[in-house]
């Protein structure tokens, strides 16, 4: 597949986007105590592009504040690998990503592939450090209709995780297709000091980092709930801050039809709260 890498128009909101964040322009709407919709925001990103660090710093700031009131925001940081060739290995890409990234930009009708690109339940894509964008993205995708997922998750031995993940109320219009059970491994506060690259001397900080990210399982068409359990393995995970997402996503269109996330608990935890 052929990569092109657009970051012109991403440069140009950069700033713009920085500002927004450290000045905190959406201010604490978030806080509202109504009731939130849960929407996926899949970021697209490199520590090898000079407009991705903008980008990282919204993510961090969406999922830490949560800002926007009536939307939970549910991330997942994606790192490509194909920025990889330019002076700065990312230790946390994948080819997967970059993959995951295609197949995306195939449904959109053959797009162009960036960085940073955020895309919004699967269907809705902007340039991710455009800050207004992102937010009129993200309540729009909390406008359609959703199914409601459940997921529980529990550290096993062996670098594992027991996950758990109950879907119901999948809407008639969605259930025509066989939907995939996607989970994902995200870890929280990862920092790294980057000495070569677009981003040379610039210590870059992350969240929601995928570690991660595979199906467990399938929702067959005309099927509205369904229950799956698997054991994942952690990948290379190496702190505490770790979080499990499941989402529900449609295998021909892309469209994330519920989303759900928790922290991941120590086995030891879980059985002292089952007691």
């Amino acid at each position: 597949m052929t990569r092109r890498i657009v970051v012109m128009a991403a440069v140009i909101v950069a700033i713009g986007a920085a500002t927004a964040v450290a000045s905190g322009l959406t201010g604490r709407t978030g806080q509202s105590a109504g009731p939130r919709v849960p929407v996926l925001a899949e970021l697209f990103t490199s520590e090898g592009c000079s407009s991705c660090p903008p980008a990282d710093d919204l993510l961090r700031h969406l999922l830490r504040d949560q800002p926007i009131e009536g939307v939970q925001v549910i991330a997942i940081s994606e790192h490509v690998d194909y920025w990889n060739r330019l002076g700065w290995r990312d230790p946390f890409s994948s080819p997967l990503f970059s993959e995951r990234q295609g197949e995306y930009a195939r449904s959109f009708g053959g797009g162009q592939i960036y960085t940073p690109q955020l895309i919004v339940n699967g269907r809705i894509q902007v340039i991710g450090n455009d800050h207004g964008a992102v937010t009129k993205a993200l309540v729009s995708a909390a406008k359609t209709a959703r199914a409601t997922l459940a997921v529980a998750a529990t550290r096993a031995a062996g670098g594992r995780a027991s996950v758990q993940v109950t879907v119901t109320g999948v809407p008639a219009e969605n259930a025509a297709d066989t939907l995939e059970v996607v989970v994902a491994v995200v870890e929280d506060g990862l920092t790294t000091d980057v000495p070569r690259g677009e981003n040379a001397r610039k210590r870059l900080r992350h969240d929601a980092v995928a570690r991660v990210l595979r199906p467990i399982g399938s929702l067959l068409a005309g099927r509205t709930a369904g229950s799956f359990s698997q054991v994942v393995d952690l990948g290379h995970a190496g702190s505490k801050s770790l979080r499990m997402i499941a989402f529900l996503q449609d295998r021909s269109s892309r469209l994330v039809v519920g989303v759900a996330t928790t922290a991941l608990a120590d086995a030891q935890a879980a059985a002292g709260d089952a007691k």
